[in-house]
C-alpha cells in the first residue's frame, strides 16, 4: 500500500512539473514578443502639403517593416501644439522612441531633455535640429538627419552668389516666421549675402507655404521693385505662386527664380524654364535613416549620429538640380515625391 501511495505521488509530481514548465515557456514567448514590437511616435511638423505626407507614408511604410506600431502627430506648423503633443504622448508611457520633425527645434529642447529622455525614450530627429545641432546628434538622443539646417540654407545662398555675379535686389519668400525653416533660412542669408553689397534683400515674406499666399507676396514684390532680379522660395509648393505671378508680370526669364523641394513640378518647372534651380529634398531617406537609427540602438548595433542628407548615394554628386545636370536626377529616380 505504501508503495503504492508512493508511485502515485511520484506521477503526479512529475505531471506538476511538466504543467509548471509549459506555463513558463509560454509565459516567456509571450514577453520576447512583446519586447520585440516596438511602439513609435512620429512628430510630423504638418501634413498638409506632398513632402510631408511622403515622409508620413514613408514611417508608416518602414514601421511595417521592422514589425512596429506607429502613431503619427500632426503638429500643424504650430510649435504650442506640437510642444503639447510630446508632453501628452510621455504621460502615456507606451512609446519606446520618437521619431521627431520639429516646428521649433529650440522650443521642444527643454522638454526632450527634462522629461522624454529620463523616461527612457530613444529619440531621433529629422529635418530640423535639436537645440541647435546643426551638425550632430542633440545630447542624449540618438541621431540627427539633417534637411534644413542653418548650413543648408547658406550653402543655397552661396550657389546663387556665385551664380549671379552682378548681385541685385533678391526677395526671400519662406513659409511660417515662427518656424525653424523659416529661421534657418534667414539666418543662412545673414551670413552669405546680408553684407555683400552687391546684394540688396527684399523681404523675406512669411507665408503658409501655399501657392496662393506666394502669389500674392510675389505681386506685391514686383510692383515695388520692378528691378527684381533673383527670387528664393524655399518650397516648391509655393513656389508654383512664384511662378505664376512672374509670369504674369511678363518677368519670364528676367527674374531668376530659385526653389527649395525637388518635386515633380520643380523639374517640370526647369523643363519649361520657368525657374532657375531647384534643390532636393529626400523625404524618404529622411525618414528611413532616422527610423533606421532607432532599429540600430534597440539592436545593439552601431549608427551615426549625424547624416547629411546633401551628401545621400541617390544624389549625382550635387543637391542643386538645373537644366544641365536634371537628367542626372532622373537616371537616379529622382524626384521621389
Amino acid at each position: 500500500m505504501k508503495k503504492w501511495l508512493t508511485v502515485c505521488l511520484f506521477v503526479v509530481m512529475i505531471m506538476l512539473v511538466a504543467c509548471s514548465s509549459t506555463d513558463d515557456s509560454g509565459s516567456s514567448e509571450d514577453k520576447q514578443s512583446s519586447d520585440d514590437q516596438k511602439t513609435i511616435a512620429f512628430f510630423s511638423a504638418g501634413a498638409s502639403n506632398n513632402y510631408l505626407q511622403t515622409g508620413i507614408k514613408e514611417a508608416e511604410k518602414v514601421a511595417k517593416e521592422y514589425g512596429w506600431k506607429i502613431e503619427i502627430f500632426d503638429g500643424g506648423f504650430d510649435p504650442l501644439n506640437q510642444l503639447n503633443q510630446l508632453q501628452n504622448a510621455v504621460a502615456q508611457k507606451k512609446f519606446d522612441a520618437f521619431l521627431i520633425e520639429a516646428v521649433d527645434g529650440n522650443q521642444l529642447c527643454d522638454l526632450v531633455q527634462s522629461s522624454v529622455l529620463p523616461a527612457n525614450i530613444a529619440v531621433s530627429a529629422i529635418n530640423i535640429e535639436l537645440c541647435g545641432a546643426v551638425d550632430d546628434a542633440a545630447e542624449g538622443t540618438l541621431t540627427f538627419v539633417g534637411g534644413q539646417g542653418v548650413n543648408v540654407y547658406q550653402d543655397i545662398y552661396k550657389d546663387i552668389v556665385a551664380n549671379n555675379p552682378g548681385g541685385g535686389k533678391i526677395a526671400i519668400i519662406g513659409g511660417p516666421s515662427t518656424g525653424t525653416p523659416y529661421l534657418n533660412n534667414i539666418k543662412g542669408m545673414e551670413l552669405e549675402i546680408a553684407d555683400n553689397d552687391k546684394w540688396q534683400i527684399i523681404g523675406p515674406y512669411s507665408t503658409d507655404y501655399t501657392a496662393n499666399q506666394a502669389f500674392q507676396v510675389t505681386q506685391n514684390a514686383l510692383q515695388a521693385h520692378p528691378d527684381l532680379k533673383v527670387i528664393f522660395s524655399n518650397y516648391s509648393g509655393m513656389s508654383a505662386g512664384v511662378v505664376e505671378a512672374v509670369n504674369a508680370a511678363g518677368k519670364k526669364g528676367k527674374v531668376k527664380i530659385y526653389d527649395f523641394g525637388g518635386d515633380e513640378w520643380s523639374f517640370e518647372a526647369i523643363r519649361n524654364g520657368d525657374i532657375e534651380q531647384t534643390v532636393i529634398m529626400l523625404p524618404k531617406e529622411e525618414v528611413q535613416r532616422g527610423m533606421e537609427a532607432i532599429k540600430n540602438h534597440f539592436e545593439g548595433k552601431d549608427y551615426q549620429s549625424f547624416y547629411d542628407l546633401t551628401q545621400e548615394e541617390i544624389l549625382p554628386g550635387t543637391p542643386y538640380v538645373n537644366k544641365n545636370n536634371i537628367g542626372d536626377f532622373e537616371t537616379k529616380g529622382l524626384p521621389e515625391y
